[in-house]
């Protein structure tokens, strides 16, 4: 009797789990999701600059998104060895994105939370330079020349190699665009578009 009641009661505890299964299976998940969103959320915000990374990083994904959209109004190169066709196309887009961005101002793409990382990141590296090692870094601003966001990034100024060292303890950049450094200033260069897509002035600590 006792071996015939236990099986009775496997056997119903068996079919209810098996009628159950799916719906509880789904409501499990769900709360997994929600217990890892909100798990992930928590470190984040025990981490702020996780968070101003992330903010800079999800503003540089919206722009290439909205930078592509550009492009692809922009007639593509036909001929590629011809260097005054490379130039034409480079301005035009470079005057299209100009145009897509005319609200464009400091801080839309370098966000203000990420702001104060960057500068501590910078300064970290120019800790273990020279005060040479600085001022080599430095591309001075030829006479006349102003450059500033939504800019077209004059041919007047040299595009030298950005530090390696700087580079890695950087965010990555998507291939569309580039770090720069012009005077004391940190310039979001759109690599075929030429021109500044943003720029934090002064962010260099380099003496007068």
């Amino acid at each position: 009797m006792r071996f015939a009641l236990t099986t009775t009661v496997v056997t119903l505890f068996v079919v209810c789990v098996s009628q159950t299964t799916p719906h509880a299976r789904s409501a499990r998940d769900t709360v997994s999701i929600a217990k890892a969103a909100a798990s992930a959320d928590r470190a984040q915000a025990a981490n702020p600059a996780a968070m101003a990374t992330k903010a800079f990083q999800d503003r540089i994904r919206e722009y290439v998104v909205l930078r592509n959209k550009v492009e692809d109004t922009v007639p593509q190169l036909t001929e590629t060895s011809n260097p005054a066709k490379i130039s034409a196309r480079e301005r035009a887009l470079g005057e299209a994105l100009i145009k897509a961005r005319s609200s464009a101002k400091p801080g839309d793409l370098l966000v203000k939370e990420y702001v104060p990382y960057l500068e501590q990141t910078i300064r970290a590296d120019f800790a273990k330079r020279t005060a040479a090692e600085r001022k080599a870094l430095i591309i001075e601003l030829p006479k006349g020349v102003k450059i500033g966001i939504n800019m077209l990034y004059p041919t007047t100024i040299p595009l030298a190699t950005f530090p390696p060292n700087l580079l890695k303890a950087l965010p990555d950049l998507p291939p569309e665009l580039e770090y720069r450094i012009v005077y004391r200033n940190l310039i979001l260069r759109d690599v075929e578009g030429n021109y500044v897509a943003d720029i934090v002035t002064n962010v260099f600590p380099i003496p007068m």
